[in-house]
């Protein structure tokens, strides 16, 4: 037969504890052991809880559901009414919350503008890009266009004497067998 351990919780002696570090720190481990089971408790069974804690010489440290100051007062009897620094605190929160959601909006269509931009930004490069090895055709020796070039070519002269044909009537010039006269 195998033998197994069993791990026994060792009982604490309870007495004050004279080493002020070890108070310091036994008193942190316990403050927060408390607080879990009062969370725990409030996780559980939805009560209303209220614990303070104060140490010799020290601040004192609290824990409530849903506050300690409305739990300690609801059951001592002693309504008060919010003071000013409650009642900002709580408008203080709200215009965060709200500025924060308006912010995160604003960012969320900024950053879709700018997705939007580079897209647009980058195939305009490519159209552009195109465009420039379409133009870059007649530049070369006409001897080497092949027969779609020469005709884009010639219809490009064409439009062009044409526009010019315009102009020059627009301005008082006519154009007869190949010369410019003054009208």
């Amino acid at each position: 037969m195998s033998t197994r351990r069993i791990k026994v919780r060792k009982s604490v002696r309870l007495a004050k504890i004279e080493n002020q570090n070890i108070q310091q720190v036994t008193f942190s481990k316990r403050r927060n052991g408390v607080f879990k089971k009062a969370n725990e408790l409030v996780a559980m069974t939805g009560a209303e809880v209220g614990i303070i804690v104060c140490p010799q010489g020290s601040k004192p440290y609290s824990f409530g559901h849903p506050n300690v100051n409305e739990t300690i007062n609801k059951y001592v009897g002693k309504e008060r009414p919010p003071s000013p620094s409650d009642i900002d605190d709580k408008y203080a929160q709200m215009f965060r919350k709200a500025n924060s959601r308006e912010l995160n909006i604003r960012l969320s269509s900024l950053q879709d503008q700018l997705d939007f931009a580079l897209k647009l930004k980058s195939k305009l490069k490519e159209m552009n890009k195109n465009v420039e090895s379409q133009q870059e055709w007649f530049k070369g020796p006409i001897e080497k266009m092949n027969y779609t070039e020469a005709s884009m070519l010639k219809g490009g002269l064409e439009d062009l004497l044409l526009k010019v044909k315009n102009y020059g009537a627009e301005h008082g010039y006519g154009y007869e067998n190949g010369k410019w006269k003054a009208e």
